[in-house]
């Protein structure tokens, strides 16, 4: 059992937010819980973010600054596996280098987590400098029980710095390197199936900031939307099909399916691997799918054999 203040590890992928990085390091200083490290991993920036990250290290050790190796593939979920594999504490906190932690943000997780013994604690975001809330499936606790369904259905949902979780369970984890959009919808479904031993705590303590070059900002088409929700989806079937109950794994498929049938051009012919997932799942019903594909190729329709397979 660790002690009442054990060491908490905090990753923070960043590219370019120099002007930005600053406060989010002030937020860390000033935590009434002071037993941190916090690793920063450079995913590429062409700005001055190292030359701020060394005054930081230079006022307190517990700063340490890595670069992206080249040869590792760019994106903030390489830096995260990067820094699961530097990691020092007992638990782990995921942040981001433009969000801002409330003073007692470690204090009320560590707590939390020490007394209830769990796997991870789950906690609550709000925005800042918008009228933006988050999404409305949220934090849904009173409604739903924390299951793996409930999650990967999104009945219940909570963003990546909501979490503080031990290190041995974020480790056996890795995020899916090749998303660029719903990474943490997969990290979380893969978690959720590793354990549901966790404590959701009803407290803000992250601020989010709202700026309009996210990475969903610039999918700014509903093509670009449908095909990285398409990819999200599909990935974490791939992730969890030889773990997720079969109900789960219908979830998904359905989600996959329903993409294609708003927008066909998601499809590509030469994904065998997709029309073998469904077969295997939905089995001679599967036919239903070719008709789907065949129909919207055709005529624009095929709601008739959409509705068929996923009902």
């Amino acid at each position: 059992m660790p002690t009442d203040t054990p060491l908490v590890s905090i990753i923070i992928p960043t590219f370019n937010r120099a002007h930005l990085i600053g406060e989010t390091l002030a937020s860390i200083l000033a935590q009434t819980y002071q037993n941190w490290e916090c690793i920063v991993i450079d995913d590429g920036s062409t700005d001055n973010t190292e030359e701020v990250m060394a005054g930081y290290m230079a006022r307190d050790s517990r700063f340490r600054y890595y670069s992206r190796p080249a040869h590792k593939v760019k994106g903030a979920n390489s830096c995260r596996n990067i820094g699961l594999n530097l990691v020092m504490g007992e638990f782990i906190v995921f942040f981001d280098s433009d969000d801002i932690m409330i003073s007692d943000h470690l204090k009320v997780k560590i707590s939390e987590i020490l007394l209830h013994d769990c796997d991870y604690v789950i906690t609550k975001t709000e925005f800042i400098g918008s009228e933006k809330k988050v999404g409305k499936n949220n934090y849904r606790f009173h409604l739903y029980p924390l299951t793996s369904y409930n999650y990967v259905s999104q009945a219940i949902n909570w963003l990546t710095y909501d979490v503080c979780i031990k290190k041995n369970v974020a480790q056996s984890i890795q995020f899916n390197e090749d998303l660029h959009s719903g990474q943490e919808y997969n990290y979380f479904s893969k978690l959720v199936h590793k354990s549901i031993n966790a404590k959701f705590i009803d407290k803000t303590v992250t601020l989010r900031r709202y700026h309009k070059d996210t990475i969903r900002g610039n999918l700014n088409t509903s093509q670009k939307l449908l095909e990285s929700s398409f990819r999200a989806k599909w990935f974490t079937y791939c992730d969890l099909m030889e773990i997720a109950d079969q109900e789960t794994r219908l979830v998904l498929l359905n989600k996959c399916i329903s993409l294609i049938y708003q927008n066909k051009r998601i499809w590509n012919s030469n994904n065998r691997s997709f029309t073998m997932a469904i077969f295997k799942e939905y089995g001679g019903r599967g036919i239903y799918f070719l008709l789907m594909l065949l129909n919207l190729r055709l005529f624009g329709k095929g709601y008739f054999f959409y509705k068929k397979l996923t009902s």
